[in-house]
């Protein structure tokens, strides 16, 4: 077995594993933690190049869609981020759980997200990548609500599942848009197919699309106001998907398609406005909070909107610097969410302005928290600074504008960052809570991650530099031209950093430390709130329209629906009649057959008692079988026999049991019934005509009658159809017969029942 699809479905298979433990077993966590493990090994055999990076499964031959795996570089990248990370939360939410969770159900719900994160980056077509990028929403859906005793909890899980998954519905249409336009869903074609794109008018709203759903997974304006909600989730919860991993796919998408969608206008500074704004706007937002994670659940959104703007353009150093930036921020953020829900744990309190001096009670967990904000700062030498110094870089070369944006948006990360350490260091009580630093297995994962940040910071390029450049080439095609360094000399880009960090730090000690600003109610909230009570007020308003308990309204509705389906379909393709409707001449017995069936269903409709309509009813069935009869299907016949003989006697015996009919009610509505039955019966006997009509291979009846005496040994066709060739169809239908039968009998004795009661 491949062990790119060994890696891949690992996940899928501990998953459901880990439900058989008992809920207090911390052994589940231990599994979970193993198996990121084997999966973070076997993706390391992949990129030695000791195992196949390529696995296809057949899927969807119709569509030329197979369900295939590719760990290119870039794949690689993502994978070993995922697996690596996941790695360290499994081992710290083993240790950080309370011994009264459910461990087997959160750590189930934590491999299925490792497996469909896994599915996203490793996913060669785009309907298969779609599929796995929907099971992210779910699955989040089910950690974030892990405590779904909160309403907290539920609300943030809710949120995050209608932005991500309306998100995910547009940019499906997006795909099949490519799709089309482009002749295929595989990636690796499409790449190279960029001008079909470029060329069709399906272009323009092909890209907005999947912009939806880039920016709704990455939580970009206006679509941020899901992840600060989902931050009621444990917090390992918080620093596997908000930090590391889930947001990350939204990225990795615009990484991925970047080369084939950059070639319309409107993909990369769309991209990059929106990432500039988002970073700039969620940065201030991040300072005016007291709350840790609402302060880093908007960092992290302020930092999305950084690498969003670097992979923007598709452009090998622009993608290197976004994917060195986007390795950082899984380090320090990853960090900095279990360094917080250390605090809480001990504090039992998230609110820095209710904290003592953490410095002095905890000054372990305090020193990886401070250097985790440093490098999120771009403070040298940590590794934040050297991704960060390339961001700068990148945008004083451009557009006046976005240069001072993105300066701005640099100022104020550095302020939240000094917020974060300063303020935490000094605390604003000195009777605040005080703890101490935990234990070391709660402590080693966090000090992994900072002392990556570190590494980054001092040998990014003898660290990462080559699969840098890997995950760059086979993201973009092209060849990175620079290599990463602490130190590029005096520049642009390294004043501006220094002109950065020293207003971020005027602006901490001149405002923020004097008086911490009210959290503001997001705009976006209140929208959201409001949207979702109107349209729950107009679902329960549609629903009551035709959920009357009527059961000829149920009916007409089915009915209408299907009837305005088949005439949008005509109206748009057009009715072809290829080969007319062959068929023997109708008789004078067949004439008159027909209408007495007609005769006896308008007496059903008039019929002023149930006796008189099920007597017409009948006659109406009988007629039908005669009629089979004359087309010279006996068979058919005896069975529309058999069903009128059975039916008959069971209206008699239901209908027993019913009020007295009301005619006049019923009659009301009888206009609409008829010509509801007119455009359901004049429409299938078209589509019958029609799909008649237009063979596009030789019929199966010739098959059947070849094959009946040599496979079967039967001279009578339809007896071997329905012994043999389905068999397993007459003895549903016989089981529905036999079923009929009993409820007959059974309503015949409750009337007996009921007599003899009398």
């Amino acid at each position: 077995m491949p062990a790119v699809f060994l890696a891949a479905a690992l996940p899928f298979v501990v998953s459901p594993v880990l439900l058989l433990f008992r809920r207090p077993d911390r052994r589940a966590g231990l599994l979970s933690a193993a198996a990121c493990a084997g999966a973070f090994a076997c993706f390391v055999s992949v990129a030695l190049g000791a195992s196949p990076a390529t696995v296809a499964l057949p899927w969807i031959g119709p569509l030329g869609l197979s369900f295939s795996l590719h760990a290119d570089a870039l794949a690689l990248f993502f994978a070993l981020l995922i697996t690596g990370v996941g790695f360290l939360v499994a081992a710290f939410a083993t240790s950080y759980l309370d011994s009264n969770e459910n461990f087997p159900r959160f750590f189930s719900f934590l491999m299925l997200f490792t497996g469909s994160m896994l599915g996203v980056v490793l996913s060669s077509n785009l309907m298969a990548l779609f599929v796995f990028w929907e099971m992210t929403s779910f699955s989040s859906f089910l950690l974030i609500g892990f405590w779904h005793h909160r309403e907290r909890s539920r609300y943030g899980a809710l949120k995050a599942l209608v932005v991500t998954g309306g998100g995910g519905l547009a940019m499906l249409l997006g795909f099949v848009m490519v799709g089309i336009v482009c002749g295929s869903f595989e990636i690796a074609v499409l790449a190279e197919r960029g001008a079909l794109l470029a060329a069709s008018p399906w272009a323009t709203p092909a890209v907005l699309l999947i912009i939806a759903g880039v920016v709704t997974k990455s939580a970009q304006l206006p679509f941020h106001l899901w992840l600060p909600s989902a931050m009621e989730a444990p917090t390992p919860v918080s620093a596997f998907l908000h930090a590391a991993t889930m947001v990350k796919a939204g990225l990795f998408l615009v990484a991925r398609l970047g080369p084939l969608l950059s070639v319309v206008p409107l993909w990369t500074p769309t991209l990059a406005l929106v990432g500039l704004l988002t970073m700039t706007w969620c940065g201030w937002l991040a300072l005016r909070q007291k709350d840790l994670k609402a302060l880093l659940a908007f960092s992290t959104v302020s930092q999305l909107g950084l690498i969003l703007v670097l992979l923007a353009p598709a452009e090998p150093d622009t993608t290197a610097a976004g994917l060195l930036h986007l390795l950082n921020h899984a380090c320090f953020k990853g960090a900095l969410f279990l360094l917080v829900g250390v605090l809480e744990h001990e504090l039992h309190t998230r609110d820095l302005s209710l904290m003592g001096p953490l410095r002095r009670n905890m000054p372990f967990t305090w020193l990886l928290i401070a250097l985790a904000a440093l490098s999120m700062a771009g403070v040298p030498p940590m590794g934040g600074f050297v991704s960060k110094e390339l961001f700068l870089d990148h945008l004083l070369n451009g557009h006046p504008l976005l240069a001072l944006l993105a300066v701005a948006g640099a100022v104020l990360t550095a302020a939240y960052c000094f917020a974060l350490a300063a303020g935490l260091a000094a605390g604003r009580r000195p009777d605040g809570p005080r703890g101490q630093d935990p234990s070391l297995s709660l402590l080693l994962p966090p000090a992994l991650l900072v002392a990556a940040t570190i590494g980054l910071g001092f040998f990014p390029d003898q660290l990462v530099g080559a699969p840098m450049a890997a995950a760059t080439l086979a993201a973009t095609g092209g060849s990175v031209t620079g290599h990463f360094a602490v130190w590029h000399g005096v520049g642009p880009s390294l004043l501006a950093s220094a002109f950065a960090i020293s207003m971020g730090l005027a602006l901490w000690w001149g405002w923020w430390q004097k008086r911490v600003p009210p959290a503001p109610t997001l705009v976006a909230d209140r929208v959201y709130d409001h949207a979702l009570e109107q349209l729950e007020a107009w679902a329960r308003r549609l629903t009551a329209s035709y959920m009357s308990g009527i059961l000829w309204r149920y009916c007409s509705v089915i009915l209408l629906t299907v009837i305005v389906g088949v005439a949008v379909v005509v109206a748009s393709q057009g009715f072809v009649m290829q080969d007319g409707w062959s068929s023997r001449h109708a008789g004078p017995w067949d004439l008159a057959v027909c209408a007495t069936a007609i005769l006896a269903a308008v007496a059903t409709l008039k019929a002023r008692t149930r006796l008189a309509a099920i007597l017409a009813l009948g006659a109406s069935g009988f007629s039908l079988a005669l009629l089979f009869a004359l087309s010279a299907a006996p068979d058919l016949a005896l069975t529309q026999i058999m069903v009128e003989t059975i039916s008959v006697p069971l209206f008699l015996a239901v209908f027993a049991f019913l009020p007295p009919y009301q005619v006049d009610r019923v009659r009301r509505a009888r206009p609409l019934h008829a010509l509801l039955a007119v455009a359901a019966g004049l429409g299938t006997a078209l589509l019958l005509a029609a799909s008649r009509s237009q063979r596009v291979a030789e019929p199966i009846s010739s098959y059947f009658v070849d094959k009946s005496v040599d496979a079967a040994g039967g001279h009578n066709v339809v007896n071997v159809i329905l012994v043999d060739f389905r068999g397993l169809d007459t003895l549903g239908e016989i089981t529905v017969l036999g079923v009929a039968a009993i409820a007959c009998y059974a309503i015949i004795k409750l009337l007996s029942e009921k007599e003899a009661g009398r």
